[in-house]
């Protein structure tokens, strides 16, 4: 998601501050606080520091505002006014992300204290001097005892295999507008966020834009852009791949059933998309088990998931979410699971004898969930939880599935939860047999290594799904993944993975529904022996040096031709490949010290 637009929202935490910090309203500052006086700042300032610029004026005119007494109401309308002025969203946005997150804000800030400078810091590059919260660091105790390092099973004749279909962020748009602009990202400078192929509700901003002719419009299966699923679109995957896909075993679902209109949540909508999602997956898998993980879009407000500890949980807990969950997941899951996902949206279960699978609530590290900068020590003890169930299956001689939907190397994950999730999986990796996770979008992976040492023996890898909406300007897919298993001494160890898109532009030219298709087979295309960590971190160091494999990569993590130039760009491939090796979050400059695609 954008974060300028978070930042709009964020930009409420000095209010709090009148409450925390009296001596500020004694404070008179020469500031640009007026709205009026914002605008000129659009054409006064270059592009790489607007950000800055919009942030620190936001909070001096915040601060102004509370030296001279005004309610929260009258700094709301402020911030409101600011993001219109500034044109960084649609006037309804603006308007709504304000009243979204408000309150959110306001509990969290008087009790955690953030300094304007730290804010701004925080949000945006080279601006400020932040104290980082997002980088707090906490301990956890792993046990020791770790057993010798068994060599990853190689499976070359399976006495049996299974079949496992994975979907990850949905994210259906029930707003979606045939014909509306899909390319609707202002192109000022400003990392502006935009959910486009839809109508907002109109004002004289808009009725101006709506004057202008449409440069990219929405098609009727969806469109290649920053939009989400059109409802249509997801119910003609799901026939398709029920029609099509019969062998399936089990499914497993990363999270993120809500459209990016995180300014327009409410519970009822959320709760009414959950059934309604669920009833589709039950009319076209009726007797297929499937096994779900929490997104941090099911919440309202996006990603607040406080944990149980904190003040006011029974009125700002995420217990009536976790509660619709539960429900909805009742035909898949045992009674004891459902407990699991009533109290932290975390559950074990066994698809089959030998295997455990494990759903863990990693909104719990979400950087956007505000709730846990009170505490962030293992929120609800999920990662101790996590721990037990390891040891359990360790001495049991179990192999177990990971299923979540925010990867811990995705610098959205909290740096002290990534930390220690890293330790856990590294302690073991003799029971860990696999990793699926979504919440990117993307098609890619990251690799885990040995003491963190990026140099050393790579230890696990873990599966990063691509997305079944459109947002972020990919094709829709789907991945089937072949598993050893189901049976007696199976390693569960994943044979290979098959990821399926389809060409959306296509089917709106042809006004047919959307074929489906075959993109890739993951040990073809990419020439592995195996999907072992050690194949992954080669496979890393080809998509250094070898400028076909690395287009090839790029075009699946898209599913589209997006950014195409980047095998020419050395920063641009740099990015991407050095990524692969970063499996624990803000550790980019430590993971790719010394790797270069140059």
């Amino acid at each position: 998601m954008g974060r300028l637009l978070l930042l709009v929202a964020l930009c409420l935490i000095p209010t709090a501050l009148s409450h925390a910090i009296p001596a500020m309203r004694n404070a008179k500052p020469q500031l640009i606080t007026r709205v009026e006086a914002i605008n000129s700042l659009k054409t006064a300032v270059h592009n790489d520091k607007i950000n800055c610029v919009i942030c620190s004026t936001i909070v001096q005119g915040i601060n102004q505002l509370i030296s001279e007494d005004e309610e929260e109401d009258k700094i709301d309308d402020f911030l409101k006014k600011a993001c219109v002025t500034l044109d960084i969203e649609q006037p309804h946005v603006c308007n709504a992300i304000i009243d979204a997150f408000a309150n959110e804000l306001y509990f969290v800030v008087e009790r955690v204290i953030f300094t304007p400078e730290e804010l701004c810091g925080i949000f945006v590059d080279d601006c400020g001097t932040p104290v980082n919260p997002l980088k707090v660091l906490w301990d956890l105790t792993i046990p020791g005892g770790k057993p010798a390092v068994k060599p990853w099973p190689i499976v070359k004749t399976p006495k049996k295999t299974q079949r496992v279909l994975h979907l990850s962020d949905i994210h259906i748009d029930r707003d979606y507008t045939i014909g509306a602009e899909a390319d609707c990202k202002n192109d000022n400078g400003k990392d502006t966020y935009a959910l486009c192929c839809r109508d907002y509700p109109p004002t004289m901003v808009e009725a101006a834009r709506a004057n202008s002719a449409i440069k990219s419009p929405a098609g009727k299966w969806g469109s290649i852009y920053n939009c989400d699923l059109p409802y249509r679109t997801f119910e003609a995957a799901m026939r398709h791949i029920s029609q099509t896909h019969k062998d399936l075993d089990y499914i497993v679902i990363t999270g993120d059933f809500e459209a990016h209109d995180m300014w327009d949540y409410t519970k009822e909508k959320t709760q009414a998309n959950i059934a309604n999602v669920t009833q589709v997956l039950n009319d076209n898998f009726p007797n297929t088990p499937i096994y779900e993980s929490i997104g941090n879009h099911e919440a309202v407000p996006m990603d607040a998931m406080a944990p149980h500890n904190m003040d006011e949980y029974d009125t700002r807990g995420p217990t009536w979410l976790y509660n619709t969950l539960a429900d909805a997941w009742s035909k898949w899951i045992s009674p004891e699971s459902v407990k699991g996902v009533q109290y932290r949206a975390s559950f074990v279960e066994y698809p089959s004898p030998g295997l455990k699978l494990i759903s863990i609530n990693t909104v719990y590290c979400s950087a956007f969930n505000f709730y846990i900068y009170i505490n962030q020590t293992d929120p609800d003890g999920t990662l101790t939880w996590l721990i037990n169930e390891l040891l359990d299956s360790e001495a049991k001689g179990e192999r177990v599935h990971i299923i979540s939907h925010i990867p811990a190397g995705d610098d959205y994950c909290l740096k002290g939860w990534a930390h220690n999730f890293y330790d856990i999986v590294n302690r073991f990796e003799n029971t860990i047999a696999a990793q699926f996770y979504g919440h990117t979008h993307n098609d890619h992976f990251q690799v885990y290594y040995e003491d963190s040492n990026p140099s050393g023996r790579a230890t696990h890898f873990n599966f990063i799904t691509p997305s079944i909406t459109t947002y972020s300007f990919n094709n829709p897919a789907y991945r089937i993944y072949t598993i050893d298993g189901g049976y007696e001494g199976a390693t569960y160890t994943v044979l290979d993975a098959e990821t399926y898109t389809t060409d959306l532009n296509d089917a709106n030219a042809k006004d047919q529904e959307p074929k489906w298709f075959l993109e890739y087979s993951t040990k073809d295309a990419y020439g592995l022996p195996d999907l072992s960590p050690a194949s992954w971190a080669a496979l890393i160091d080809r998509l250094a040096v070898d400028d076909d494999l690395f287009t090839k990569f790029h075009q699946y993590y898209f599913r589209s031709s997006y950014e195409a130039d980047c095998v020419n760009e050395p920063e641009c491939r740099q990015k991407y490949v050095c990524y692969l090796r970063v499996a624990k979050s803000f550790e980019e400059d430590h993971f790719c010290a010394g790797f270069s695609t140059l």
